[in-house]
């Protein structure tokens, strides 16, 4: 099932329904939000010397499947709206999941998303790393932190 909806959509409600359509457990889904060559971007989790920007729905879609077998019940909620025009967003949201590895997961972010026709086009995502360093790495901070 694809979000195949002519009608075009606000970047609020696009921002609203993609984050709603992670937690469907349809990374398929979740990837038919963005326009084929849009993009997510999480720039602070480069500092950790991993991808941060995924362009077009395959990387959208394999990078969903990834969290999502990571954490089936990743979901976002509390959505505040910051700033809003037609095509435009600026958000605060928070998310939470239980990983696999049994950690849990809380996260705040700060989101901006940018849309054209009805599909998003550019979504880039602020996070804290430590809760992400904590849920992802296998022995958390202990990874990043040496004692020489």
């Amino acid at each position: 099932m694809e979000n195949t909806n002519q009608q075009k959509k606000s970047a609020t409600s696009l921002l609203k329904e993609y984050l709603a359509s992670v937690s469907t457990g349809n990374p398929k889904l979740t990837a038919s939000y963005f326009a084929p060559d849009g993009w997510i971007d999480a720039p602070y989790v480069q500092s950790l010397g991993m991808p941060s920007k995924y362009v077009g729905h395959k990387a959208i879609e394999n990078t969903m499947t990834y969290l999502l077998s990571n954490a089936p019940d990743f979901h976002f909620k509390n959505i505040k709206i910051i700033m809003k025009s037609e095509n435009e967003v600026v958000a605060e949201y928070e998310s939470e999941a239980v990983f696999i590895n049994g950690r849990h997961y809380k996260q705040l972010y700060i989101g901006h998303l940018t849309s054209k026709d009805g599909k998003i086009v550019s979504h880039k995502e602020y996070l804290n790393m430590l809760p992400f360093v904590e849920a992802f790495y296998p022995n958390g901070l202990k990874d990043l932190i040496t004692n020489k």
